[in-house]
């Protein structure tokens, strides 16, 4: 009989059991004066005030040949450099949130020219049309070359690489690189910003597009970062000493990222080649009967249409319908639907392709030219050829987006939860627009309700909107799978933070151990779900033998056991722009070797290290400082402490998913429920790791609604007093926020490097607030 300890909590003793054994007052005021042929003009402005994207600009202006240069703050944490044309107008960018209030600023005359200072630097032009950007104490952070007539700006630097650029999969594990051209495509995005070294980062922006990419490029030779961009450019600038700081700061003007409704944070399951309604409803109830947690069901051209469109014409077709039902899989759709919501608790999404297929409707939206001269980049990175060749519509232009919505919003009244949106890459922007226009038809048919969409691509400043990302289609090899967390990594830092993958590969056939590997990194990814061509065998877990079956399930409890831990952690990233995934080289700036590793990251406090070899050897590295294995895999029997600073090979059966915490950790699991409407399920697990004081903020709300944007949320605060080993709670908010899926109970786990036991306190209630200690006597040898 394994041996008990005791502990005191609030409301009288309890029993433990051991598991195992084991802002400047501003002024007004306008300077001119000309010199050497140059303008330069120097505004204030009252630091209490507001200002809104249609404001006139407040900072500082050169005009020097053909171009005006302009700096202004932008946002919280930024400035903005404007080069135009003289005599043009300001253009704005989608990827900057119109919502975000400017910084307090004042102006100043220095050695760089007339410039803004605020709390996190300043900016100065000179006459030459140069500039100087200085972090808050002062020290030049780059200073650009003065400006000519060549359409490009050139910065200083000691840097050859740069973070943030985005990714394919030739560059997918390494987060650096010396430059890139904006792109979206199937297998790959690339952004027009990055941090640098240097103690920054930059954002560049450009008032036209070349179809799927910028006119806009940027590069480093480890002198000078030259930004080529035309006729015109703006560059928002971020003075941040860290790649962590440089990263908030870009999110901070890109727009906080909206929650996901809870079920995202679950699992789904996705195909091409649902083949009929009875084939629909077995693999849902497979799901169910065989206890593989899941929340969703994706489908593909089969929910809407009868065929695909690939191969038509320029004409389309007459018979096909863009915005119906397949009747072979949904005779009565809106019925089904609440069925399976009902019964089985599964939701469904459906894909959607920006473009339209039926003869009629596109003599229509071309006559009121609605569509996009160019087609669909074909085939995945670099894109090779063309299709759907003037049936692509121009998500630009509002009145589409309107239009679109009205032939969309029946859909969320019948019951579709999201969308998934495919082969958007027609221009640079359709993805933001074609978000805008979704939104807005569910919000016509739903107020109130959390708009979340799946893209193949993304650009800056869409996950305000809900619109997450998937990495695209990627083949059923070890090598894809090996890409895989760095794909997420570099589009995270690239101003993606919810970002998924074809579980077990889209193109060809997986197989068992391939699958479990894969859907053991996917655990520890924002969005978890797999996906198949139409060819392939679908991956749904039983299909591959008895073994990686049960290893599958094994991965999904422990994805379903995070939700609380993943969903308050998606409530923090909005409330504070910086994203939980986060790659080893900004958790441990310090750790060269940590630098270059992309096959680990943080997934919050977690640093996940899952298998993405075929012969099941890892190679893991764990920086300074102790480390425990994480307690959450149900085999976990005994505290297992391994000293850091070090690096080490390992080989996992095929159910183990390498990941460990550090002392001081906090870990709020659930109880392994099937879907996330069965939580709570069960009392609240708060794992505690000992050896630091530690804290975590749980969060809860309807899971399903905007009310959490307005403070409609629960939040349990939990914190670790390790010298006293003590656990404590207080709860704040809206104490009804959560409903019935709220956490009412709570029982903590102890695990302690002095002692190979893990200590267990019997559930208490939450309350408002409590407390739970633990002995040092209860921790046996």
């Amino acid at each position: 009989q394994a041996p008990r300890g005791r502990a005191q909590a609030v409301g009288g003793a309890r029993a433990f059991t051991l598991r195992g054994g084991t802002q400047t007052q501003g002024y007004a005021m306008a300077l001119f004066r000309a010199l050497v042929g140059a303008t330069v003009l120097l505004i204030r402005r009252s630091a209490s005030a507001t200002s809104s994207p249609a404001s006139a600009d407040g900072g500082v202006q050169a005009q020097l040949g053909k171009y005006v240069i302009t700096g202004a703050v932008r946002g919280p944490s930024a400035f903005r450099v404007r080069v135009l044309p003289a005599g043009s107008a300001p253009f704005e960018t989608p990827m900057v949130d119109p919502s975000v209030t400017d910084a307090a600023s004042e102006s100043f005359e220095g050695d760089d020219g007339p410039g803004i200072r605020t709390a996190f630097g300043s900016l100065a032009i000179a006459a030459d049309g140069s500039f100087t950007l200085r972090g808050p104490g002062g020290e030049v952070l780059t200073r650009s070359k003065p400006l000519s007539d060549a359409s490009e700006l050139q910065l200083s630097t000691k840097q050859k690489a740069l973070y943030g650029k985005g990714a394919a999969p030739p560059d997918a594990l390494t987060l650096t690189c010396d430059r890139a051209k904006p792109l979206v495509c199937n297998r790959a995005t690339y952004t027009p910003y990055y941090y640098s070294a240097d103690g920054y980062g930059a954002l560049g922006a450009v008032n036209s597009t070349q179809e799927a990419s910028l006119p806009l490029e940027y590069k480093t030779n480890g002198a000078h970062i030259t930004w080529a961009f035309g006729e015109a450019l703006e560059l928002y600038l971020f003075p941040a000493p860290t790649l962590v700081g440089g990263t908030k700061a870009y999110y901070d003007l890109i727009g906080r990222p909206a929650v996901l409704p809870r079920y995202a944070f679950g699992f789904g399951a996705s195909r091409w080649g649902w083949e009929g309604r009875s084939y629909m409803e077995d693999v849902i109830k497979k799901f169910r009967s065989d206890e593989y947690p899941i929340d969703y069901f994706i489908t593909d051209f089969e929910f809407f249409a009868t065929e695909t469109d690939y191969n038509f014409l320029p004409a389309g077709k007459g018979s096909y319908n863009d915005f119906g039902w397949n009747p072979k899989l949904f005779d009565e759709p809106q019925k089904q639907l609440a069925e399976y919501r009902r019964n089985y608790n599964m939701r469904m999404a459906g894909i959607r392709k920006p473009r339209i297929g039926n003869t009629q409707t596109l003599n229509k939206i071309r006559s009121k030219g609605w569509v996009l001269p160019n087609g669909e980049p074909g085939g995945g990175y670099p894109p090779e050829g063309h299709y759907a060749d003037k049936r692509c519509l121009d998500f630009s232009n509002k009145d589409v987006r309107f239009w679109y919505a009205g032939h969309m919003a029946h859909y969320t009244t019948e019951g579709v939860d999201f969308w998934w949106n495919d082969e958007g890459e027609t221009n640079y922007w359709t993805y933001h627009f074609w978000n805008i226009a979704e939104s807005t038809a569910v919000g016509w048919k739903a107020p109130g309700k959390r708009f979340f969409s799946l893209n193949r691509a993304f650009t800056p400043g869409m996950a305000r909107m809900g619109a997450a990302v998937w990495t695209g289609d990627v083949t059923a090899n070890w090598e894809d799978l090996r890409g895989t967390p760095g794909m997420m990594l570099n589009w995270v830092i690239g101003g993606a933070p919810y970002v998924g993958c074809d579980i077990g590969g889209f193109n060809g056939d997986t197989n068992g151990p391939l699958l479990t590997r894969w859907m053991q990194v996917g655990v520890f990814m924002p969005i978890m779900r797999v996906h198949s061509v139409i060819s392939a065998k679908p991956h749904w877990p039983w299909l591959f033998g008895e073994v990686p079956a049960r290893a599958i399930r094994l991965a999904l409890e422990l994805r379903y056991r995070l939700l609380p831990y993943h969903y308050s952690l998606a409530h923090k990233l909005y409330e504070t722009n910086e994203p939980w995934i986060r790659p080893l080289a900004m958790e441990f700036p310090d750790d060269a070797k940590a630098a270059g590793i992309v096959t680990q990251w943080m997934d919050g406090d977690i640093m996940a290290s899952p298998v993405v070899r075929q012969d099941s050897n890892i190679d893991i590295h764990l920086p300074e400082g102790l480390w425990y294995a994480l307690g959450a895999h149900p085999k976990a029997s005994m505290s297992v402490v391994v000293q850091g600073g070090q690096s080490f090979d390992y080989n996992a059966s095929l159910d183990f998913i390498p990941a460990f915490v550090r002392p001081g950790t906090v870990l709020p699991l659930a109880p392994v429920v099937q879907h996330t409407e069965a939580l709570p399920g069960g009392p609240l697990e708060v794992q505690v790791y000992a050896g630091a004081d530690g804290a975590f903020d749980l969060v809860e709300d309807d899971g399903e609604t905007t009310a959490y944007s307005s403070g409609k949320v629960r939040k349990t605060a939990f914190k670790w007093d390790d010298s006293a080993r003590t656990l404590s709670w207080n709860i704040t908010g809206d104490a009804e926020a959560a409903g019935s899926k709220a956490f009412v109970k709570v029982f903590a786990t102890l695990f302690d490097k002095d002692s190979r036991h893990i200590l267990e306190s019997e559930p208490l209630e939450l309350g408002s607030a409590g407390k739970i200690h633990f002995h040092q006597r209860d921790l046996l040898p």
